[in-house]
């Protein structure tokens, strides 16, 4: 990418499959406008419209990284190495992985499988790193309380300036030495009692940085009929994930 003395993008992450939230927050980004946008990962699962979400992110060629949803869909994989709340929670998890890779047309399916793991880019002088849960594993969730050691270590393995990721749903900006993090939110997935769709809006330059987070009203209730109408769990855009009951937050799942 081109340097210039300041850029502002937006990153998205976790859309889901929820069509309705992505051209939402995509509408909403053409009003505020943005230099550029990324995506860092979990096109798919969870949510119904797998296809259409995949296809609208080609159009836009929005670079994309892989998710642990998009992994598992694309390789046909049992599990996605999520960590869910309960083994009910898990049960429709697992269904709608299924009914996922049975849904999409392969062409999507290969696309996803095709998504690289990071992508690292220079924008206004910053070296800025795009991973989905972390460097080195995409089901790795960097919660936003995880010791500040956790991401010193990262910060010092990799280098970079800013890291911009997904997959715990959450939004956060911590800074840790010179490192700035970023937790996107989710675009498909709301919060308890509230479903706006949630995005992370970055401003860089030189030598400042500011990063702001958005929520995007979008019509719930249509992706709520079509989860219905594919027999998918109404909780599957409800539920966040969560830490393991039995690991610490400074520990890394298997």
């Amino acid at each position: 990418m081109t340097n210039t003395a300041r850029m502002r993008i937006a990153v998205i992450a976790d859309i889901h499959a929820n069509l309705p939230a992505l051209h939402a927050v995509i509408d909403d980004i053409a009003r505020i406008g943005a230099d550029a946008i990324y995506c860092v990962g979990d096109v798919v699962g969870r949510g119904p419209h797998p296809n259409e979400t995949v296809a609208l992110l080609r159009t836009l060629e929005i670079p994309t990284i892989q998710g642990n949803w998009d992994e598992a869909v694309g390789m046909d994989r049992e599990q996605t190495g999520a960590a869910w709340v309960s083994s009910d929670a898990e049960s429709a998890g697992n269904a709608s992985m299924r009914w996922t890779a049975e849904t999409m047309h392969e062409e999507h399916r290969s696309w996803l499988r095709q998504l690289p793991k990071t992508l690292r880019v220079n924008i206004a002088g910053r070296s800025v790193q795009f991973f989905h849960g972390s460097p080195l594993r995409d089901n790795e969730y960097l919660w936003s309380d995880r010791p500040s050691r956790v991401l010193a270590r990262i910060a010092s393995d990799e280098a970079d300036d800013l890291f911009c990721f997904g997959h715990t749903h959450e939004a956060f900006h911590r800074v840790v030495g010179q490192a700035h993090f970023v937790a996107c939110g989710s675009v498909g997935c709301g919060t308890e009692g509230d479903a706006r769709a949630r995005y992370a809006v970055i401003y860089i330059g030189e030598p400042d940085m500011a990063i702001g987070f958005r929520s995007v009203d979008y019509d719930h209730d249509s992706v709520v009929r079509d989860l219905a109408g594919a027999g998918l769990s109404l909780d599957l855009l409800r539920v966040p994930p969560t830490p393991h009951p039995h690991v610490p937050g400074d520990v890394q799942l298997p």
